[in-house]
């Protein structure tokens, strides 16, 4: 424990104020920053899914991210190293330093830097993971092959790596082998585009806003970039506090922000109501294959443009622009504006079949008078 901490939060404000129990950043610089941001809104909805009443996360506490299980009387810490690996394994002497003859840990690596701040909480449950994009080729203790598994606790490396990395741990903290618990850390691996993270993350929020709030599913980059400059925000602010209420009210990331921010939803128009109201209109006429199949094609789009943003297939370059502007000026009627619009995207992208210059129209007629709206 912490000198001069007898409660979980005086130990965590004691461990605040020591440079020497915190240890993050990294030769990534800015795009690891993204990596615990992108991250951290993942494992956000994760928590929500499982319908937790408090979470807090603080970035570059200890470690690269911690997750506490309150953010007023946290009982748990979970403590995150982020590690992005460009290409290959993490084998044993990037993690812990152990090579095929030496099986000495050395107290550099991640491995060992994370073990170490688990141990140093006290007051409270504390656990570690070291998570990656890469996967893991480490000795098990069965024996079998450590590259498809995602989730790997230390306590199942094979018996020579661990029994040198409890020995090097407890001769540094002056105690027994025995008292250390190689199962309080784990080795991740998580299924995220590092080339693409926020594409990934927009994926990861677009189901979970169909599952709890499919109204807003539509809006599900514009959350992500809310909750990105959020957390940067947060990240970047990095003095020292003097208590643990300024600890989450500087630098934490509470539940009570993210459900604000789903809360901020419902005052932005419902897209995906306004883009089936347009649609029914203006296909009430149409053969039922026809609004079939442009029907999928709209919600293929609405969904890529979401993912992918104006780098998707589906993007228009601007071309309607001028003319929503002369039909409102003239106060064109809808089914007018949609016949334009195909005419012109019909011109210009020739590659589009006709049920997707439909839902192109549709799509962009919509976020058009949307836009119209007055903030």
């Amino acid at each position: 424990m912490p000198e001069g901490a007898s409660s979980a939060l005086q130990e965590f404000e004691v461990i605040e104020a020591d440079d020497a129990l915190h240890d993050f950043g990294g030769a990534h610089g800015g795009k690891g920053h993204d990596f615990a941001a992108f991250w951290v809104i993942q494992r956000v909805t994760e928590l929500e899914q499982a319908k937790l009443t408090d979470y807090l996360f603080v970035c570059e506490y200890m470690q690269d991210v911690a997750e506490f299980d309150s953010c007023t009387a946290p009982t748990s810490v979970q403590l995150y190293q982020l590690k992005k690996k460009e290409d290959g394994y993490w084998t044993p002497l990037t993690l812990t330093g152990q090579s095929g003859k030496a099986k000495n840990p050395k107290s550099d690596k991640p491995i060992w830097k994370l073990l170490r701040h688990v141990r140093t909480v006290k007051n409270t449950q504390s656990r570690g993971a070291f998570i990656t994009n890469a996967k893991f080729d480490v000795a098990l203790a069965t024996g079998q092959s450590s590259v498809n598994d995602t989730r790997i606790s230390l306590d199942k490396l094979d018996e020579e790596h661990a029994i040198k990395l409890k020995a090097a741990i407890a001769t540094a903290e002056g105690v027994s082998p025995d008292e250390i618990d190689l199962s309080t850390v784990e080795l991740r691996s998580e299924a995220i585009a590092i080339n693409d993270m926020q594409r990934h993350a927009n994926g990861v929020m677009l189901d979970f806003l169909s599952t709890v709030a499919p109204e807003h599913a539509g809006q599900a980059a514009s959350l992500v970039d809310t909750l990105y400059v959020q957390l940067k925000k947060t990240a970047r602010r990095t003095e020292k506090c003097a208590n643990w209420d300024e600890i989450v009210g500087r630098r934490g990331f509470t539940r009570a922000r993210f459900q604000k921010a789903v809360e901020d939803l419902k005052t932005i128009p419902d897209r995906a109501s306004a883009r089936t109201k347009l649609f029914d209109k203006i296909s009430k006429d149409w053969r039922n294959g026809d609004c079939i199949r442009a029907m999928n094609a709209l919600t293929r789009c609405a969904r890529e443009k979401v993912l992918v943003g104006e780098a998707s297939r589906w993007n228009t370059k601007d071309v309607l622009r001028h003319m929503f502007e002369v039909a409102d000026a003239q106060a064109w009627s809808d089914q007018q504006r949609f016949e334009t619009a195909c005419v012109l995207l019909t011109d210009e992208r020739c590659d589009l079949s006709l049920d997707e210059i439909r839902a192109l129209s549709i799509f962009e007629m919509t976020e058009w008078d949307l836009s119209q709206i007055p903030a």
